[in-house]
């Protein structure tokens, strides 16, 4: 998990990374900063609380992925970037809606996306692997306040999307959405998705204290997410870090937590608690527990005889907020799980947001 502070006086590195994404873009949004008071400067401390922020796979044709979202916050801008991986494939259009409603997007009378009417349009961009519209968070709604208070936005991200041949020729067109929940039960495949921001403000004389890291359960190197090839195309499916466990018979296993280990790479985490499994006949109990000062804001878990979750399409997910349990905490040390009617070799994927860094 990443931290985004609001300055009233950029730092040379945000500035820096602020301007290069206004040349890339080409999306002018500039205007005057909407967390500054009279002289006095007020730190804005936005926390992204869930597993959203590593990118949502961008999909086309509802099943080939072609790439991800990523959302961030730079300075006082909601910068959403749309960003092609697949070998082949290109951007023509890209549209956004976001929110602070989930049905708020344009719509036609049955609930279908209006694409056109999106306040967020790039025009003709063919031939582009990566596009980012940069929104000033007061067009939100999100204004400078003494104390900000938590919110959530909710996207519709679409893309026109085509594929070449080696000749550049044009072999494929697709229409492409961010990965997450589907905007109507019937008609269009569009999706959506939620983000969580925890917001903190105080008075603001040097670097922030409060820090926070998404965190996973350890299974073994062979169990990291980036290993994942399911299609069997030599390809990893995923390109987010963490672990499942498993598979586990009846047993008590412990395995250490390790946060912000970037590539599933330990060296780069840190070591912050332990999970403990108990599988006993047809119940499973689970607890994390943390060491030394590391507090939790909130846990997922996953529980299956996959290796993981599945999604609204039934496709298997890393994402966190397909785990199935969630637990919303405040500063908590500990946190149990007791899950019943479970049988057979079973998977675990345990998640937690960790802070106290």
């Amino acid at each position: 998990m990443r931290t985004f502070s609001f300055l009233k006086t950029y730092s040379n590195f945000k500035f820096t990374v602020f301007v290069l994404l206004v040349a890339i873009t080409f999306t002018n949004c500039s205007k005057e900063s909407a967390f500054t008071t009279d002289g006095t400067d007020i730190l804005q401390a936005v926390v992204l609380q869930n597993d959203n922020y590593q990118g949502q796979t961008l999909f086309a044709g509802q099943t080939i992925n072609v790439g991800e979202i990523n959302v961030d916050v730079v300075e006082d801008n909601l910068v959403v970037t749309y960003n092609i991986l697949a070998e082949g494939w290109e951007l023509t259009e890209a549209q956004l809606w976001v929110g602070t409603s989930k049905n708020e997007y344009p719509q036609t009378r049955n609930g279908n996306p209006k694409i056109g009417n999106f306040p967020y349009n790039a025009g003709d961009i063919t031939g582009a692997n990566t596009h980012a519209f940069i929104i000033p968070l007061i067009e939100l709604g999100i204004t400078d306040t003494d104390v900000c208070e938590d919110f959530s936005l909710f996207f519709a991200t679409h893309a026109s999307v085509q594929k070449l041949n080696t000749n550049g020729d044009v072999i494929q067109t697709e229409t492409a959405w961010g990965d997450g929940y589907r905007l109507v039960d019937r008609g269009s495949w569009a999706t959506g998705f939620q983000i969580d921001f925890m917001c903190e403000s105080d008075d603001f004389d040097g670097e922030s204290s409060f820090t926070c890291e998404t965190a996973f359960a350890f299974g073994g190197d062979e169990n990291c997410f980036l290993q994942i090839d399911e299609d069997g195309d030599g390809n990893g499916d995923f390109n987010r870090w963490g672990w499942n466990i498993g598979a586990l018979t009846q047993g008590t296993t412990t395995h250490p937590i390790y946060a912000g280990a970037g590539q599933c790479s330990l060296e780069k985490g840190t070591h912050v608690g332990t999970l403990t499994i108990n599988y006993t006949g047809s119940t499973v109990e689970i607890t994390f527990d943390m060491k030394n000062s590391y507090i939790m804001d909130e846990t997922h878990l996953y529980v299956g005889n996959e290796i993981l979750p599945r999604d609204n399409n039934n496709e298997l997910t890393v994402a966190p907020g397909q785990y199935g349990n969630i637990h919303e905490l405040t500063e908590a040390v500990s946190d149990s799980y007791t899950i019943t009617g479970v049988s057979g070799d079973i998977y675990v994927v345990a998640h937690a947001v960790v802070c106290g860094f």
